[in-house]
């Protein structure tokens, strides 16, 4: 889940600007402020970042961001009140469009323990608002996509995509397949650089 993030994310930078590089740095806490916030200042010390994402529940690496001057895209929630300076926007989660569903299901002896695969156009993966620090357009521009997304009309692992070995992971034309997906994520598109 965390290297397709990864992934898509970065195509979605390079999609804008092709040169992007995206650096990843793992702290290896999901909630720990200490080890995200030690993570944060180890990439803004290291590269030349101009802004930063994250795939963590602790606060400290916007905190940090926000003290070097850093664009910031948060997870899991809207932050954007505490960090209005530098705070961009972030993927959120609707949860309970999908539990309340499958809690029903159960109480009706109908649920079926399966892969799901829910995308944008169920409402569950959404967007937060963006802030003011989103330059003129960029809204209008996602809104775009993300309309394509939900006609079905785009897919962001569609071909040919390389990684960032210089392997060809999706040939042209073709798109991974939701078991490739789920199965096979343990690489890394052109552009991202783990930095140990």
């Amino acid at each position: 889940e965390v290297n397709r993030g990864i992934n898509a994310f970065t195509l979605g930078v390079r999609s804008v600007n092709p040169d992007a590089t995206v650096y990843v740095k793992w702290s290896n806490s999901w909630t720990g402020e200490e080890e995200n916030a030690e993570t944060a200042r180890e990439l803004i010390r290291d590269h030349a970042i101009d802004v930063l994402a994250m795939h963590t529940n602790a606060l400290s690496p916007l905190e940090i961001a926000d003290e070097n001057d850093i664009w910031t895209i948060g997870y899991n929630i809207d932050n954007s009140e505490q960090f209005p300076k530098t705070y961009l926007t972030a993927p959120v989660w609707n949860w309970e469009r999908f539990y309340e569903p499958r809690i029903l299901e159960c109480l009706q002896g109908k649920f079926q323990g399966i892969h799901y695969w829910e995308g944008v156009e169920t409402g569950i993966v959404d967007l937060a608002p963006f802030t003011g620090n989103v330059k003129s357009g960029i809204a209008e521009a996602v809104e775009k996509e993300q309309d394509r997304l939900m006609n079905g009309s785009f897919d962001v692992f569609y071909g040919s995509i390389t990684d960032n070995e210089g392997n060809i992971r999706v040939k042209e034309r073709q798109s991974m397949t939701d078991d490739s997906l789920l199965n096979d994520s343990f690489w890394y598109v052109e552009g991202v650089v783990i930095d140990e």
